[in-house]
């Protein structure tokens, strides 16, 4: 399978985890999840060719659409990171997540995602801004931008780890956990190989992109657990 195949692939399972969870979401459940797979399918669907090209040119040919994929991925992660703590069990992950420190770290992501846009000169619509690379403000700005992401994934690795041998939990509750570990490892690992400046060849599209399909499998079991529980609970209550 090809890297394009591949992106193609993991923006289906975004679109198809949103899907999944839509009906919940009418009966006023799972909307924070929900939200965070819609932004994530327009991410996705952003770091493609077909469609960024098509987008771009319509908000101006300057770009924005890059702006709106980074956008996208800070809330993902702060929804995720939010929900993720609270079905981990973690204070810790909430409060670094939530707490004073967690949103100093996402004002001055968003901050700096702004100053170094608007400092570079971006007129032409480039997917993930290729064309640019030898912009000193454009390489800043695609560094700032994983930051954050790389911040709230490390976050929950260890409380996603421990969820996933906690013995005590449902076992589609700790596969669950294990998938989103993986995934949010995944993240981090992307992110520091890339400040090292590793050459990364192939990977460079097969690591960000298999820390999402394991972070949206994950997030399918976890609701797929909960519907398991769910239907336990009332098979409780009618033997009672």
């Amino acid at each position: 399978m090809n890297n394009l195949a591949i992106q193609w692939l993991v923006l289906a399972l975004c679109a198809l985890g949103a899907v999944v969870r839509l009906p919940g979401v009418l009966q006023g459940r799972g909307r924070v999840v929900f939200t965070a797979l819609v932004l994530l399918t327009v991410a996705v669907g952003l770091s493609l060719d077909a469609i960024y090209l098509a987008v771009d040119p319509v908000l101006g040919g300057v770009n924005v659409a890059n702006l709106l994929l980074r956008g996208c991925l800070y809330a993902v992660f702060l929804l995720l990171g939010l929900r993720m703590a609270a079905a981990f069990d973690s204070r810790l992950a909430s409060r670094l997540v939530a707490g004073p420190f967690g949103i100093a770290v996402l004002a001055v992501t968003v901050l700096a995602t702004l100053y170094f846009f608007l400092a570079s000169e971006l007129q032409g619509s480039s997917t993930g801004l290729r064309g640019f690379d030898t912009q000193d403000t454009v390489l800043q700005y695609i560094v700032v931008g994983r930051l954050y992401p790389a911040y709230v994934a490390a976050c929950l690795v260890v409380p996603g780890v421990h969820a996933a041998l906690d013995r005590q939990a449902r076992p589609l509750h700790r596969l669950a956990s294990g998938f989103l570990a993986a995934g949010f490892t995944l993240v981090v690992a992307n992110v520091a190989l890339r400040l090292i400046a590793a050459d990364l060849h192939q990977w460079d599209i097969i690591l960000p992109f298999s820390a999402i399909l394991l972070t949206v499998v994950g997030l399918c079991l976890i609701w797929a657990s909960h519907l398991v529980n769910v239907r336990s609970r009332r098979r409780a209550n009618k033997l009672a």
